[in-house]
């Protein structure tokens, strides 16, 4: 633990450094050695032999906290979207918040990064979170206000297809088709192919 290049020996490293109390509580008994799972190993290195981190790996600090904090913004978005149908602090909704910080984690160490980069990444991180659900939020406002319609243009005229909403639905307000009370006109064997 004290000289190990382990992502979880350089943890505790740096806890014990500025947190020796806290330390102290997580101390591992005498005697028994972390290692880095072999997975993580597998998996780290796998990412570093991609072209994607072979060619990062040589750019600025700048160029290589970018490039990875918007990988980290892209990855957050659908996981924002996804969140924001999930009940707050339910295990999926922790699932969602946390579901992309093993990828980044794994790229950000692939391509040699210090670790005051996480900052930037968290933050990007949290960006994507935000963006992703204040889209959903604003999707499902506007499905609920009924904004949202499909029209089609036959040769009689628009088409208009009816909603009905549920407000048992856990995510809001959901749109269901009904099918019974469309209105279709009536179509000769010429308006098929012509």
């Amino acid at each position: 633990m004290q000289n190990g290049n382990c992502p979880i020996a350089k943890s505790y490293r740096a806890v014990s450094n500025v947190l020796p109390l806290v330390a102290k509580v997580i101390q591992p008994p005498p005697g028994m050695k972390y290692k880095c799972p072999p997975a993580v190993v597998a998996a780290r290195a796998a990412i570093a032999r991609t072209a994607f981190a072979k060619n990062l790996r040589p750019q600025s600090l700048p160029t290589k906290v970018l490039v990875i904090g918007m990988l980290g913004m892209a990855a957050n978005v659908p996981l924002g979207i996804w969140r924001e149908h999930t009940k707050k602090f339910s295990p999926a909704w922790f699932t969602a918040v946390h579901a992309a910080v093993p990828f980044i984690a794994l790229l950000r160490k692939s391509v040699l990064m210090p670790k005051s980069a996480m900052a930037f990444t968290i933050a990007a991180s949290v960006l994507g979170q935000v963006i992703g659900s204040r889209a959903e939020r604003y999707r499902l406002k506007a499905v609920a206000a009924g904004k949202v319609s499909i029209t089609e243009t036959s040769g009689v005229g628009p088409l208009h297809l009816p909603v009905s909403k549920t407000k048992d639905k856990h995510c809001g307000d959901a749109v269901d088709w009904n099918a019974l009370s469309l209105q279709l006109a009536p179509t000769s064997s010429t308006d098929v192919f012509g």
